[in-house]
């Protein structure tokens, strides 16, 4: 008689590992705007893109045939819906950032001033997957971070969701840290298996 300790692939193992949840995350900033206070983005985010990497292809031509390598790689920008809150607080933020890449807003003079260089506008970003806890389980580190479009949305007068800003972030590098899972009264074994609570064979 089959029992849940017989799920898995013949041949590969037993039991089903536990995946991460889409809704188990926090995204965290560090320098956004110059160092203003980024927590209400962090508390009014909603969606976070996790970073795409791709790699350009080389194509090597000989005879009757062809083969690729591997070429330059790119990341591409991350994507991020920041609930708009009736406060501004969310967008006061991204306003700063905004203000500290072009002065768009009460600018001295008749110039729009850009900024020097980007040191002076860049920020990290850091997207947390998280256990269903507070332990961070996968950690990503977003280098070199700026924000090349922000689009408010509209209203609509028969509409009844909320407000949302939609934010893309043009980055230069990042890093993935994977691990810090472990056991604990929530976590069980802390090996991550989904499958569990057999029962005996014929009771």
């Amino acid at each position: 008689m089959s029992t849940i300790n017989d799920i898995g692939i013949p041949g590969v193992g037993t039991g089903i590992l536990h995946p991460k949840h889409k809704n188990r995350w926090r995204v965290t900033f560090a320098n956004l705007a110059g160092g203003v206070d980024s927590q209400p983005l962090s508390m009014q985010a909603r969606r976070v893109k996790r970073p795409k990497l791709t790699f350009e292809e080389i194509e090597l031509h000989r005879y009757n045939s062809r083969a690729w390598v591997a070429g330059k790689h790119t990341w591409e920008k991350m994507t991020m819906t920041v609930e708009d809150d009736v406060t501004g607080s969310a967008s006061q933020v991204i306003q700063a950032q905004a203000q500290k890449q072009q002065w768009l807003i009460g600018a001295e003079g008749q110039w729009l001033a850009a900024a020097g260089e980007g040191s002076a506008y860049k920020f990290v970003t850091y997207l947390d997957m998280l256990d269903g806890n507070d332990q961070a389980i996968e950690k990503w580190t977003v280098e070199g971070c700026w924000i090349d479009d922000i689009d408010y949305g509209e209203v609509d007068y028969a509409a009844n969701e909320v407000v949302v800003i939609e934010l893309s972030i043009r980055f230069d590098h990042a890093r993935q840290l994977l691990g810090g899972y472990g056991s604990s009264p929530l976590n069980g074994t802390g090996l991550g298996v989904a499958t569990g609570g057999a029962g005996r064979v014929g009771a």
